[in-house]
C-alpha cells in the first residue's frame, strides 16, 4: 500500500478551472491499474488550499502513475495554476488497516466491489 497527500495552492482566479481539471483527471486516474483511491479537497476557510488523497496498491503503482499520460496531461493542464510548490508526503494507512484497502481494490478489479 502506498498513499500520499499532496497539498497545493492555486492561484485565486484559477480555482474553478483547476476544481474542474482535476475532477476530469481523477476520473481517468481512478480507471489506472494498481489506483485504490483518489480524492480532492477544498479547505473551507482558504478556498484556494487544495488537498489530494491518493492510495496505490504499492509504491511501483505510484510510480507507474506518475508516468502515466493521464497524470502527465493534468500536470501541464495545472502548473500554470499553482501558487508556489505543491507539497507531496507519504503515508501509512492505520485504520482501515492495510490490507483492507488492497482487498478493496482487488474486488473491484475483479468486479466483485
Amino acid at each position: 500500500m502506498h498513499m500520499r497527500v499532496v497539498n497545493m495552492k492555486i492561484k485565486q482566479e484559477y480555482v474553478e478551472a483547476f476544481k474542474a481539471s482535476s475532477a476530469e483527471g481523477i476520473e481517468k486516474l481512478l480507471a489506472e491499474p494498481g489506483v485504490v483511491s483518489s480524492a480532492l479537497l477544498q479547505k473551507v476557510d482558504e478556498p484556494a488550499s487544495f488537498l489530494f488523497i491518493e492510495a496505490y496498491v504499492s509504491a511501483e503503482a505510484y510510480a507507474e502513475h506518475l508516468k502515466s499520460q493521464c497524470f502527465l496531461d493534468w500536470q501541464a493542464g495545472v502548473a500554470s495554476l499553482l501558487n508556489g510548490e505543491a507539497a507531496s508526503v507519504e503515508y501509512d494507512p492505520v485504520y482501515p488497516p492495510r490490507e483492507a484497502w488492497v482487498q478493496e481494490s482487488a474486488q473491484s478489479v475483479e468486479g466483485g466491489g
